[in-house]
């Protein structure tokens, strides 16, 4: 699956202790950069979400907001404490059971004695606290890589398309090779008579220019070596995962060909159709740097 390195997700949880809102942002970076903001409460698990991020990207410069309301140590629900209930309990019946001493037992009484009631510790409301952040960050988190997975195929399809219309392209300059050929034997066979015509001839000289002239002409060994860039262009993208590095160094080379293809032809319609070939490398470049 090819990602980009573009992403956003939201959550909010709420529980107990309060309610949480995670927001991760996440825009193009050469390496992985993690920043997170959040509040000093729950500051200590700042390093369990970067691990966890570090587990599942491995590029671009990614913002984690933290944000909490509601949460107040003294609004902690209470909690029966049945061991102290259950001793008032069997001491008002003995008390009844003495001779002398008549009444009932009243619930609105038993609940105003010590200790019949606790609150959490404000350590396990933190505890909780941090529960639900991490809670909230996971949906964030699953958003966050669905939107990257979402933009990273649109960004796909448009890249192989450009790539299938630059090897139109070289299929177009192929075409044209033999009127180059043509061209260039009609450079050469000018070339050597305006050479015979002088008094002198230099024969290691006339060899020299012809084999120049040649070579230089030859544009044979830059399509096929670019044949075989494009060809591993998509078998990368197909493949997926985070190809990004692979696809610059690869568009690296293709610009090389084209501007080598360039330089040799003295042909107008090849020298302008490898411009068209340069834009659209150009217009790939720019996609393949959103990628992962």
């Amino acid at each position: 699956m090819i990602t980009s390195m573009t992403g956003f997700g939201r959550s909010c949880v709420e529980g107990d202790v309060g309610q949480v809102s995670v927001e991760i942002r996440s825009v193009n970076a050469r390496f992985l950069d993690i920043q997170i903001r959040c509040p000093q409460s729950v500051q200590s698990i700042e390093q369990i979400i970067r691990q966890r991020f570090q587990t599942v990207v491995n590029r671009g410069k990614i913002s984690v907001h933290v944000s909490i309301d509601s949460f107040d140590q003294d609004s902690a629900m209470p909690i029966l404490n049945e061991k102290i209930v259950d001793r008032y309990l069997k001491e008002a019946k003995r008390l009844m059971e003495m001779d002398g001493i008549i009444g009932d037992i009243d619930l609105g009484l038993i609940m105003q004695l010590p200790d019949v009631f606790t609150k959490d510790s404000t350590e396990t409301q933190y505890q909780h606290l941090q529960d639900l952040v991490l809670e909230g960050f996971e949906k964030a988190k699953n958003e966050f890589l669905r939107m990257r997975e979402t933009e990273g195929s649109l960004l796909a399809n448009d890249i192989k398309m450009r790539i299938e219309n630059i090897v139109s392209i070289l299929a177009d300059v192929s075409d044209e090779v033999p009127v180059v050929r043509k061209q260039v034997n009609d450079r050469l066979r000018k070339r050597i008579e305006d050479l015979l015509e002088s008094e002198d001839i230099d024969e290691s000289r006339l060899a020299m220019e012809v084999t120049l002239i040649a070579e230089r002409s030859d544009i044979t060994e830059e399509l096929v070596r670019f044949d075989s860039h494009n060809k591993q262009f998509i078998e990368t993208l197909t493949a997926g995962g985070e190809v990004g590095r692979r696809l610059n160094f690869l568009l690296q080379e293709m610009n090389r060909e084209a501007n080598t293809v360039s330089s040799k032809v003295a042909n107008t319609n090849i020298v302008h159709k490898m411009l068209e070939i340069k834009e659209e490398l150009e217009r790939v470049r720019e996609q393949v740097q959103n990628l992962a």
